[in-house]
């Protein structure tokens, strides 16, 4: 698979709550993907998540206010559908830290946050460039969510 793993879980909420990123869950016993994009509004802990439905095509399927999912009404996806059940599997288990061997989040090269390709190799590992790092980590409202996540 083309892309880069994320091997630490919390670096894989770190990435996937930065503000535009681009997430896919893989399981590597079946060989299942899914290609999620997340997206912020604004400067605030709401997210809106797409899933990818065709090569360069994202369709809305819910947000995620606080860390919890909640399906949107205006998704032309079913909250059956496996794509939906497998955000919502990957995203409670990575907010417990309980993510089986078989699991794997990769992100595609590119920042979390910014969304510019990465080159440094600590940042290929996190997903984050240097700079975008470091306004996570320092932003206390970006530290309180990722608490709130993991709690």
């Amino acid at each position: 698979m083309k892309g880069h793993k994320i091997t630490n879980t919390k670096d894989a909420l770190k990435f996937m709550f930065a503000g535009k990123s681009i997430v896919t869950f893989l399981n590597s016993q079946s060989g299942n993907r899914f290609t999620f994009k997340i997206k912020a509004y604004k400067d605030s802990n709401l997210f809106f998540v797409s899933v990818l439905t065709s090569p360069d095509t994202y369709t809305y399927i819910g947000t995620c206010i606080e860390g919890q999912y909640k399906h949107g009404k205006k998704s032309h996806i079913t909250k059956d559908a496996q794509s939906v059940k497998v955000f919502e599997f990957m995203l409670n288990r990575l907010k417990t830290n309980n993510l089986p061997d078989f699991l794997e989040v990769w992100h595609e090269g590119h920042c979390g946050k910014c969304g510019r390709r990465l080159t440094v190799p600590a940042s290929i590992e996190n997903g984050l460039g240097p700079e975008c790092i470091k306004t996570l980590t320092l932003a206390d409202k970006r530290d309180k969510f990722l608490e709130l996540i993991l709690s």
